[in-house]
């Protein structure tokens, strides 16, 4: 691949200053490398707290529903349940990390239905159930948006280590061999040219030392 550049100074002199660029390329592609790295830490983290603390809400939930299913029977629970809207609405948008678009989603609390039921017609475990699942709502969201930000920073982390492993694999293997091809050939030259001259100016003297006699 090198063979095919035409080893002239003038690709010489733009070949080292491309390699150059390329050089200060990289650098700045691993110190992204490196800044996407801790953002993934830092979100990680922040994902397994919520995560166990999804978890804890959503078993509360559970046992509070279970508890109002007893005292109230699966048929009156059935029936509120039936007589709400089927979705909640979100509200979604974006941010920049370092160049990586992260969705940003938040519950839209006027699409949550009031509470379809008295709290002194009904079970205390019932309403119990009500407020934990709203709260348990905006916390699977959030985790949602976690989930969504790491894959995005994940996906962008893998573009920019594919792109340093180019440049390590291809970009600056033929950019250095390039440079040591034209560099030898032109130091070859320049021996050639070395000895060519020399030997003129041997036969030079010889014949002005032939001349002079």
């Amino acid at each position: 691949m090198s063979q095919k550049v035409l080893p002239t100074k003038i690709n010489l002199i733009q070949l080292r200053g491309q390699l150059r660029i390329i050089n200060v390329i990289k650098r700045l592609l691993e110190n992204k490398r490196e800044v996407l790295l801790l953002y993934l830490r830092t979100y990680a983290a922040e994902y397994e707290k919520l995560y166990n603390e999804v978890n804890e809400v959503m078993r509360r939930v559970y046992d509070s529903y279970l508890q109002a299913v007893a005292s109230e029977g699966i048929s009156n629970i059935e029936e509120i349940a039936f007589s709400q809207k089927s979705s909640l609405d979100v509200i979604s948008s974006t941010k920049i990390i370092f160049g990586v678009r992260i969705p940003i989603i938040r519950l839209n609390k006027e699409s949550i239905p009031p509470k379809p039921f008295s709290d002194i017609e009904t079970s205390p475990y019932l309403s119990e159930s009500y407020e934990k699942m709203t709260d348990a709502l905006n916390k699977l969201i959030e985790l949602v948006e976690l989930e969504s930000t790491i894959r995005s920073l994940v996906a962008e982390l893998r573009k920019t280590q594919r792109l340093i492993n180019s440049i390590d694999n291809y970009v600056l293997p033929f950019y250095n061999s390039s440079i040591k091809y034209i560099r030898q050939i032109l130091e070859d030259r320049q021996r050639e040219e070395f000895v060519r001259l020399k030997t003129i100016r041997r036969i030079l003297q010889r014949r002005r030392e032939s001349g002079a006699r």
